[in-house]
């Protein structure tokens, strides 16, 4: 089976696009998911937004809806408007979980407005538990890359080598897939994948060299770029 391309944030290749047409976009280079980042504002919105403070450093939790759309225009999407671009196509949604405790909350928008085959989901060991817990029908993977920057070195160690080694953490949060930084796949993880058969995403490959080498790994199920477009390209 050829690997599967999935648009990081929904880019699609041409920078500086309002949120929604880049999703569009992207949708239309014939990608196979899209992925978003869902945050909870103040007011309790579900909002599609990587970082967890804005480009004027305002700390998301503390904004209203209305604060997002004030800052940042266009590029300020709710999950429900992710939704009705993702449910008028075929694409899969590939939703990554920031805010640890509104897991359950969040898949049951997410059911309302799509069946459980047409999107998955991707966290850490508490969040992906805790969907399985609930929802066993939705398809989860534990995120591996953890960023250590500030981290104390003891704990820094002893979080890379699970990561390195992750059999330990995929039993203990029933995981379905690993969803691992391409240089954790390259080091061990894509072997331990293929060794338990299990499904190996990596992220975030953008190089086109990088692109090519794991669009032809057979080990790699699905691959997570912002250039979409060049990797749909060395599929072909």
């Amino acid at each position: 089976m050829p690997c599967l391309i999935d648009a990081h944030r929904g880019e699609c290749g041409i920078p500086g696009l309002p949120v929604g047409e880049r999703y569009r976009r992207a949708i239309a280079l014939g990608v196979d998911y899209v992925e978003i980042d869902v945050r909870l504002t103040h007011d309790d919105v579900m909002v599609n937004y990587h970082d967890d403070v804005t480009p004027a450093g305002r700390v998301i939790a503390n904004l209203s809806r209305q604060d997002m759309t004030d800052e940042l225009g266009p590029q300020a999407q709710t999950l429900e408007e992710v939704l009705d671009i993702v449910t008028g196509s075929t694409v899969g949604l590939h939703v990554d979980v920031k805010e640890v405790g509104a897991e359950v909350r969040l898949v049951e928008a997410l059911l309302k407005r799509l069946p459980p085959e047409r999107f998955v989901m991707t966290g850490g060991d508490a969040s992906i538990r805790r969907i399985k817990e609930h929802f066993p029908q939705v398809r989860s993977g534990l995120t591996l890359g953890w960023d250590a920057t500030g981290a104390n070195p003891l704990l820094t160690a002893r979080v890379r080598l699970s990561e390195l080694f992750p059999g330990r953490r995929v039993k203990a949060c029933h995981a379905d897939f690993i969803a691992a930084n391409w240089q954790l796949a390259r080091l061990t993880v894509l072997t331990y994948c293929a060794w338990r058969h299990l499904p190996a995403w990596v992220w975030t490959v953008d190089e086109e060299k990088q692109i090519a080498r794991y669009v032809r790994d057979p080990r790699v199920g699905v691959l997570i770029t912002n250039r979409p477009d060049i990797a749909l390209r060395l599929r072909r």
